[in-house]
């Protein structure tokens, strides 16, 4: 019979580790999977990033019918 084990990972100061690895990402165009357009410029971004902060983008994206274009 095997036992099962239980693991509690704990992550210290999460919340500005997370801020700094986007930041880090978007700063290298690493993982962006959106352009954001409008008036002649563009906006790389992420759009888990935009989910987060935007009932909007969240809808949006996961809509069969987005009005949104991807790049």
């Amino acid at each position: 019979m095997m036992s099962v084990q239980q693991y509690c990972l704990r992550w210290n100061n999460h919340q500005p580790n997370f801020i700094s690895v986007f930041s880090t990402l978007l700063h290298n165009e690493s993982l962006v999977d959106v352009t954001l357009a409008a008036e002649g410029r563009q906006l790389q971004a992420h759009k888990v990033v935009l989910s987060a902060c935007s009932s909007y983008f969240q809808v949006s994206f996961n809509s069969p019918k987005c009005m949104l274009s991807y790049v």
